[in-house]
Parts: structure tokens; C-alpha cells; sequence
């Protein structure tokens, strides 16, 4: 057996009782189930730093893909796409992808960033996943991912530009006199940036909510399913909850937020999955929300 076909072997692997033969209310409870694991693991029990945290969800996703949803592995990349073969241009497309992983890797690694070098490794193996959902890609995927980003940029940074130009469209002053003026914003950081988190996306956060547990709870639903949408996107929200003070005054506040901001934008990102059935749409438009926003934290505008 080659090694190309047995990755493609592996990544097939599926067995056991069809996910339809569950009932809505237990697959509910199922992912729920699974992101509580993750959440309780990670934070209560290990106390995790923010990068061990999002690595943890690495075998908590295999297990619930081959165990409990019993489906291929590639399938989280791209729902009905071919078997995985080796070809030039996918080693080619993965090599390139995997650029920036690799020399940040190597830069953590050198300065004993044991944690951060993990998250940038990964991202390598991720890469692969990118590489093989950009192979799948049509014409009208394509296209669709134009859309994608387009609308979830309007719904996720609509809000801070529209706060950054209206001071200076009423002529309101708000900044200090003796504050520091806002830096540059360049398109040079904000691509490299995707590059180092999009491939994260394909192993770890998006392929585990939109790739696994979205597909998931819409198996079997007529027309957009709703419910389900909402429900993966608001499990999205509280998850995020590993990076905040539990113990804060205004926890239910933070709460609140987290659940209408990655509602808003978690249920568009299912949209654009079970629109195009390519985990590229969604991942390469929550890598650029992630990326642009650094890049203004970074400038100093928000």
C-alpha cells in the first residue's frame, strides 16, 4: 500500500450507525456535551494557557468525528469532496500554505515558546486540509467566497469602522490631546497574519464548530435549519469564555456580548458552509475578521 493511499484509507475511515438515526434533541445534547468536555478540560480542571487550550480541541475533535459521528476525516475540510490523493498540485498548494507555519514554528521554538510553537505546528497539518478544500474549489465556490467574506466583514468590523469614521464625520474630538496617534495599517500584516491563522481553522475552532458539529446538528433538516445554526454559534460564544476572567464582576455581561456578537456572525459562517459545502468560505473569512481586527489593536484604532 502506498502512503498516499493509506492517508486516504485513514482519512475515509467511518463505521457504525448513521448520525440520522439519531433524534434532533439527543444530537443537540451531543454537542453540547462535547464543547462542555472541551471548555471543563481546559479551563476548571487543567488550566490551560490560551494555546494549549485550542490544542486540546485537536483529539477532542478526532474522537467525536470517528467515534460519535462516524464520518470521514476529510469531510470536515470539504463535506462531499473527492478521496485524498497526493497529487503535485495539492504538495504544491500545501508547501506554500505551509511557509509561515514553519518559520514561526521554528522562531518560537528558538526562544523556547514551547506552546506557541505547538499552535504554528498544527497549522502546518492544517495547511494540508487547506490545500485539499482549495483543490475542490469551482468556479461557483469561488465566487461564493467573495460573497463570504464580504458579508461577514460588514457584520463583524462594520460596528468599529463605522465608530472610527463618525468622530470625524459630526467633528466630534474624542481622542486626548496628548494621546498617541494611531499607527499605520498594513496590508502586508494583515495577509501574513491569515496565513498563520487560516490553517489553524483547518484543524482546530472552525473545522470543530462549522466543519464537525455544524454538519452535525443540520444532518437531516429541511431547508436552512435555523435552530441548529443558532445553536452551534452560540456554543461557538461560550467557548470563548476560555480566554476571560471567570471570576469578573461583569461576567454575565461578557457573557451576553460573546453570545450576540458570535451568533451574528457564527450563523453566517454556517450559512456559507452549508451553502458550499468548503470549509475554505468560512475559514478564510473568520482568518481576514481575525486578522483586520489584530491588525487595528495592533495600530492602536480600536
Amino acid at each position: 500500500m502506498t502512503q498516499a493511499q493509506a492517508l486516504g484509507r485513514w482519512t475515509s475511515w467511518t463505521s457504525g450507525p448513521a448520525v440520522g438515526a439519531r433524534s434532533r434533541p439527543v444530537r443537540f445534547l451531543v454537542a453540547a456535551g462535547v464543547v462542555a468536555v472541551w471548555w471543563t478540560l481546559g479551563r476548571p480542571l487543567l488550566d490551560l494557557s490560551p494555546q494549549a487550550f485550542l490544542l486540546l480541541g485537536v483529539p477532542i475533535l478526532l474522537v467525536f468525528q470517528m467515534g460519535i459521528h462516524r464520518r470521514p476525516i476529510r469531510t470536515l475540510w470539504v463535506r462531499s469532496g473527492p478521496a485524498l490523493r497526493l497529487d503535485a498540485w495539492l504538495v504544491a498548494i500545501w508547501i506554500l500554505l505551509s511557509i509561515f507555519p514553519a518559520y514561526a514554528t521554528a522562531t518560537e521554538l528558538a526562544h523556547s515558546q514551547w506552546s506557541r510553537a505547538a499552535e504554528f505546528g498544527v497549522a502546518i497539518v492544517g495547511a494540508f486540509g487547506m490545500a485539499y478544500a482549495i483543490r475542490s474549489m469551482r468556479a461557483r465556490t469561488w465566487q461564493q467566497l467573495g460573497l463570504c467574506v464580504l458579508s461577514v466583514g460588514i457584520v463583524g468590523l462594520g460596528p468599529q469602522f463605522v465608530s472610527l469614521l463618525l468622530p470625524h464625520v459630526v467633528h466630534i474630538r474624542t481622542a486626548h490631546p496628548l494621546a498617541t496617534a494611531p499607527g499605520p495599517v498594513s496590508s502586508i500584516q494583515i495577509a501574513v497574519e491569515w496565513l498563520l491563522i487560516s490553517p489553524v481553522g483547518f484543524v482546530v475552532e472552525e473545522v470543530f464548530f462549522r466543519g464537525g458539529l455544524d454538519t452535525y446538528l443540520h444532518a437531516g433538516e429541511k431547508g436552512f435549519g435555523w435552530p441548529s445554526a443558532v445553536f452551534v454559534s452560540a456554543l461557538w460564544g461560550l467557548w470563548h469564555l476560555n480566554v476571560q476572567d471567570l471570576h469578573s464582576a461583569r461576567l454575565l455581561t461578557t457573557i451576553a456580548s460573546l453570545l450576540v456578537s458570535q451568533v451574528l456572525i457564527g450563523v453566517l459562517l454556517s450559512f456559507w458552509w452549508r451553502k458550499s459545502g468548503n470549509l475554505l468560505l468560512s475559514d478564510t473569512a473568520h482568518g481576514l475578521l481575525e486578522a483586520v481586527r489584530n491588525a487595528l489593536l495592533g495600530a492602536g484604532l480600536l
